[in-house]
């Protein structure tokens, strides 16, 4: 059984991490704040190194913060009731794993002396309140790029294509093609051509919202969209299919009659 919104968050932040528009933008603000050398590191080190300091603060505080954050929404607020305001409180809350993040970064580079950086609990209140700040900015753009992208390609999409409920369920952005969906604790991870997310509601009532798509359950924690289905293989005596995303879904046993029916079975 696996942890939910943790496992969740922890994928997406995986696939983040190995997109190239992700580390561009890392190394983009880490050779700006390189660049300029803000809170005294412009005396402190020089160019290669403020470029290498800015870049495992950058990285570090990323990841701390946006395993918060997200976590904390996912877990806390339903998907259709979050608020700007509940990403920045979010980012208040995360502010402490940045400050421990920072403050070992500039332990390690800097040392502890009395001259080696902000302190701790100053550290702190910064951290949380820039984070708070910059979490509710992000999701006000956020929200509002979604809305324009809705509205510009709202009749297109009418017209070519209509998808099921399950689907309508994600934010605007992560609506597509349905590809699969997993069953996660009480929540499904609903997976599309542009994205996915998790909603709360049983895997049998997801399920029967998928209308539209013609799938197959192929285990009982996971249904799969015939049209994603690439090939299947085994591995270990076990059956799986391999997607055209590249995941993989295991296929068990009492449903495997149903799977060779439908076509997915090589040989």
């Amino acid at each position: 059984m696996s942890d939910g919104p943790v496992h969740f968050t922890m994928r997406e932040l995986q696939r983040k991490f190995f997109a190239p528009r992700f580390w561009a933008l890392i190394l983009a603000a880490a050779l700006l704040l390189g660049l300029i050398g803000p809170f005294g590191t412009y005396d402190l080190l020089p160019l290669p190194g403020r470029f290498a300091y800015w870049t495992a603060i950058v990285l570090a505080t990323y990841f701390a913060s946006g395993a918060t954050v997200f976590l904390l929404v996912e877990t806390v607020w339903p998907r259709r009731t979050r608020r700007p305001w509940q990403y920045a409180l979010a980012g208040v809350v995360s502010g402490l794993p940045i400050a421990a993040v920072v403050w070992a970064i500039n332990a390690a580079v800097f040392g502890t002396g009395p001259d080696a950086g902000i302190a701790l609990l100053p550290l702190l209140g910064y951290s949380a309140i820039i984070a708070g700040v910059v979490s509710a900015l992000i999701a006000i753009f956020t929200e509002q790029y979604e809305r324009l992208a809705m509205a510009n390609t709202a009749p297109a999409q009418a017209a070519l294509t209509k998808h099921p409920r399950i689907v309508d369920r994600l934010p605007p952005g992560d609506r597509g093609a349905l590809s699969h969906m997993s069953m996660q604790d009480h929540y499904v991870e609903v997976r599309t051509s542009r994205g996915g997310g998790l909603v709360l509601m049983r895997f049998a009532d997801a399920i029967a919202e998928t209308e539209g798509t013609p799938g197959l359950q192929v285990h009982r924690s996971h249904w799969v969209a015939l049209d994603a289905v690439e090939r299947s293989l085994r591995r270990e005596g076990k059956l799986f299919l391999k997607l055209k995303d590249g995941s993989e879904v295991p296929v068990s046993r009492s449903f495997q009659a149903a799977v060779r029916e439908a076509g997915l079975i090589a040989g």
